[in-house]
């Protein structure tokens, strides 16, 4: 039972990384007894090494959804604000500039929204003329 327990922990090192050395050190087990170990539980090292990075994908994603988050707010309170403004005192170029890069922005969003196919396969774009709105 305690030999489980010690080979728990030696799968557990192994898939952090740790060193034959210093695990040897660590639960008083031999480098050669270790390196035997190795080869009986590769299986479960790898799965332990699998569930330790799934483990950090989650945390990563927790941190990516809260930075989303938080950047959202920030652009959504940027667009608050400049919705505030006034652009008289903007020179015409500047001005025309401007208006081309948010024509070019709506663009690409309004370009991502599909409609998805119906039954019948049809499919079309937002603003698409063309596709018959009664059947």
């Amino acid at each position: 039972m305690k030999n489980q327990h010690l080979k728990e922990e030696f799968i557990r090192l192994r898939a952090l990384g740790v060193s034959y050395d210093k695990i040897a050190k660590t639960i008083n087990i031999s480098k050669p007894t270790l390196l035997k170990w190795a080869q009986e539980c590769d299986d479960q090292i790898a799965n332990q090494l699998y569930f330790n990075v799934d483990s950090l994908l989650d945390q990563y994603r927790v941190i990516k959804t809260s930075r989303i988050e938080a950047f959202a707010g920030c652009l959504k309170k940027a667009l608050e604000e400049l919705s505030n403004r006034d652009f008289s005192s903007l020179p015409t170029k500047e001005l025309f500039s401007i208006a081309l890069l948010l024509e070019s922005k709506l663009k690409a969003e309004v370009d991502s929204i599909k409609y998805l196919p119906d039954r019948n396969g049809l499919s079309r774009d937002l603003f698409d003329d063309n596709f018959p709105t009664s059947y």
